[in-house]
């Protein structure tokens, strides 16, 4: 049994092959915009293989691009100037470094304890600046039920057979993700490698409850049209701000 992303990183980005990185980058602009922010220091965490980097990182910004995994970072070296394998949960900053956190890929739902959201939370509160933003990506129970309640899938990426199993535990509201993947020997065997994902589906009160224990104010929750987003979106953008001093 691998750890989470350490076999599946050099796969990874066929993987999300259909996802539109430049499209995402452009509706987190928006949001800053609607909202009247203009971050200039970045600090991206669960980057992953640093897709969104290429997109963020525009002239006169600073953009960091943090993950728990090497090997998803290795991936993505090519892409970000500034790279730190860290924890969102303990991360390696001086307090009041950035303007802006961005937390997307639904890395967040991989606090399975209330314990690591809320730590999430505080850190996020210690290194932003006062005014500055989080944007975290979620998913929920709808889509869960939606499209991973039980389903499995199989696809050849270079060679390397990738299948994977998606199941939801509706009591525990825990979403499983397994892969298996089968990479070919010139004997004409297969070497298995297994990844096991788990992810918590929390409720919107426990993100509104953990965040505001932490000092952060949430301003806005959208669905992908910039609509007010509720318990039945399958997929949701909350938006946080830390208040300037004086102000709640």
């Amino acid at each position: 049994m691998e750890a989470p992303y350490q076999a599946l990183a050099a796969r990874y980005d066929a993987v999300m092959e259909h996802v539109d990185h430049m499209g995402w980058a452009a509706y987190v602009e928006q949001i800053w915009k609607l909202h009247r922010l203009a971050p200039k220091r970045i600090l991206e965490t669960g980057a992953g293989t640093c897709r969104l980097a290429p997109y963020l990182a525009k002239k006169g910004r600073r953009h960091v691009a943090t993950d728990l995994s090497p090997e998803m970072l290795w991936q993505g070296l090519h892409r970000a100037k500034e790279i730190a394998c860290s924890d969102f949960r303990a991360l390696p900053f001086k307090a009041e470094s950035f303007d802006a956190i961005l937390c997307l890929y639904d890395a967040v739902n991989y606090c399975l304890e209330r314990e690591d959201l809320e730590r999430f939370f505080a850190e996020a509160q210690r290194v932003l600046v006062p005014g500055g933003s989080l944007i975290a990506d979620i998913t929920t129970s709808t889509n869960s039920r939606a499209h991973f309640l039980e389903s499995t899938s199989h696809e050849e990426l270079g060679g390397v057979h990738v299948v994977r199993r998606s199941w939801y535990d509706t009591s525990a509201h825990i979403q499983h993700n397994d892969f298996h993947l089968f990479s070919p020997n010139p004997d004409g065997t297969f070497t298995l490698q297994r990844e096991e994902h788990a992810q918590r589906i929390w409720s919107l009160k426990e993100f509104a409850r953990a965040s505001s224990a932490a000092g952060l104010v949430q301003l806005a929750a959208y669905n992908d049209d910039y609509s007010q987003a509720s318990s039945r979106s399958e997929r949701i953008h909350l938006l946080f701000v830390k208040p300037k001093l004086g102000k709640r």
